[in-house]
């Protein structure tokens, strides 16, 4: 295991969220794993998006907050935080509306849709570097390392 720069491996994350349109999101409650893409929003490495107060997934996170996000090469543990109205965050709705113009702020003012904040504790990023490799930036404990697959 190598140690690695925190600050650099958390700017690389940041770069490859903010290039997707879609994250995968898995959740899972009662014994029942479900995935879908999500449009998202990220800042740093905290990922945020929004969905329908009454979906499967809001439920699922309400009995497990526990969620893991992929996309490409990044995967990521998380915890949900169910922060309320998309609109009551002013970095979520700026951001979203810039990357997400074909959408305008139709998500943002639907008054039954709710903002996810995905707080991540693990990252994992695939590289192949002579043989494949994960860069592991380990948010609990602001740590940054390299391990061999």
């Amino acid at each position: 295991m190598d140690d690695l720069n925190y600050t650099e491996l958390s700017t690389e994350i940041d770069r490859q969220l903010k290039t997707h349109q879609y994250i995968i999101l898995a959740t899972c409650a009662n014994n029942n794993v479900t995935a879908r893409a999500m449009a998202h929003i990220n800042d740093g490495v905290t990922v945020m998006f929004s969905t329908n107060r009454n979906s499967k997934k809001v439920e699922q996170m309400k009995q497990n907050p526990n969620i893991a996000l992929a996309i490409e090469g990044i995967k990521i543990e998380a915890a949900a935080e169910i922060f309320g109205q998309p609109k009551s965050h002013s970095l979520f709705t700026a951001e979203y509306v810039k990357k997400f113009p074909q959408y305008g702020t139709m998500y943002l003012e639907t008054p039954d849709d709710l903002l996810i904040i995905a707080r991540p504790q693990k990252i994992s990023l695939y590289k192949y570097l002579g043989k494949p490799w994960y860069e592991v930036l380990d948010v609990e404990n602001n740590r940054a390392y390299r391990v061999e697959l």
